[in-house]
């Protein structure tokens, strides 16, 4: 992998999107949810009435998908400069805030087109949400526990201690 916070914190973000994503699939088929996170990420670009359209679709797939991209590297600042311990509390609290920030603020403001006009959708969104969250930090955690294992692993420089170093001389002598 990478040390690179931008395509570390991107790939982090990508990888937990997608159990985020099946999780809204998986209500949608089973008729709780009208509208998934791709269906709302279209609904910013066209009209409600094609939503559903396929091509739709993969522009709310490609906005979603980005925008998952765009916080996993927010949450590797936050991970970088605050450390590992609790990664995953803290995904599912940045999860939350990004929940109320999506589903309070944005659909308050209909910036959308797709709307939840009940409030089991809107509940039923929010647990995806902690999947997000918890799941890149903890992507972002096991690859920094990771790499920091692999730099103690690593043979460094390793000076003769002194007792060596003097029994070391007295044989030359």
């Amino acid at each position: 992998m990478t040390k690179d916070t931008i395509i570390l914190g991107a790939l982090a973000g990508l990888l937990a999107n997608i159990p985020k994503t099946i999780i809204a699939w998986v209500f949608h088929s089973f008729g709780l949810l009208r509208y998934t996170f791709i269906h709302i990420a279209a609904g910013y670009f066209v009209p409600a009435e094609f939503i559903d359209n396929p091509i739709s679709l993969l522009t709310g797939f490609i906005a979603d998908y980005t925008a998952a991209a765009f916080f996993g590297v927010i949450m590797l600042l936050i991970i970088k400069k605050s450390g590992t311990d609790y990664a995953e509390l803290k995904g599912l609290g940045i999860g939350a805030f990004l929940y109320i920030i999506f589903y309070g603020a944005f659909m308050a403001l209909d910036i959308t087109r797709a709307s939840l006009l009940t409030p089991l959708p809107n509940l039923l969104l929010f647990f995806p949400h902690l999947v997000y969250g918890a799941a890149t930090c903890w992507i972002i955690k096991k690859y920094i526990q990771k790499q920091q294992k692999k730099q103690r692993s690593q043979p460094g420089f390793h000076p003769l201690p002194a007792k060596k170093i003097l029994k070391m001389r007295k044989k030359i002598k």
